[in-house]
């Protein structure tokens, strides 16, 4: 065999290396971005309740067989409650677009600024909403409550919406939406790790 030859086949086989190399890199990078993508899609889930939660409220109302009384306390709840409702409402919908907005087919860089796009405002509309509760909750007592009721039954009631309330946020913010894009943010990081190399 001449050196030619053996030159040729060499870089025959360093083309296959190279073709290999790179086709196992985009496997793992398909594999990689499947996980983002499975996150991505449970967030997609509940945005997309929250949407349509409009639909479950007035069905709620019937099952539960609420009475309201037509009152001035009911209708001064009813604004407050309602305004709440459609602010956080259309704050829902907001969100959902910027989750349809994520494409993982576009590069690394841009879904990471997608990804902190749709953090921030999670975590903006969900301490305002937060703020915005017990406004809320205050309305529905206007609804539903005749006239005032302060006994002992209801000074417990109160606790316990208080300590729900407490609890809420402090699971909301500390695992329900950190913890979901920290996770979200390491997956990103392990493709972004793979494109570099």
């Amino acid at each position: 065999m001449e050196l030619i030859e053996l030159e040729n086949i060499w870089k025959e086989y360093d083309k296959k290396i190279i073709n290999n190399t790179r086709l196992n890199k985009e496997i793992l990078k398909r594999m990689l971005i499947s996980k983002p993508e499975k996150q991505l899609n449970w967030i997609k889930i509940k945005a997309t309740i929250n949407v349509f939660s409009p639909l479950i409220l007035p069905l709620l109302l019937l099952v539960m067989n609420v009475h309201f009384y037509l009152t001035i306390n009911f209708y001064i709840g009813l604004v407050l409650f309602m305004a709440i409702y459609v602010i956080t409402y259309i704050w829902d919908i907001r969100y959902f677009l910027l989750i349809r907005k994520i494409d993982f087919t576009q590069a690394i860089l841009s879904i990471k600024k997608g990804i902190a796009e749709l953090e921030k405002y999670k975590i903006k509309i969900t301490r305002i909403r937060y703020i915005l509760m017990p406004f809320a909750i205050f309305g529905i007592f206007l609804m539903l409550i005749q006239k005032p009721i302060f006994n002992k039954e209801f000074s417990i009631f109160l606790v316990l919406v208080v300590l729900v309330f407490i609890s809420s946020i402090y699971y909301t913010f500390k695992y329900s939406i950190y913890e979901r894009f920290r996770k979200l943010n390491s997956e990103i990081e392990e493709i972004e790790i793979l494109e570099k190399e």
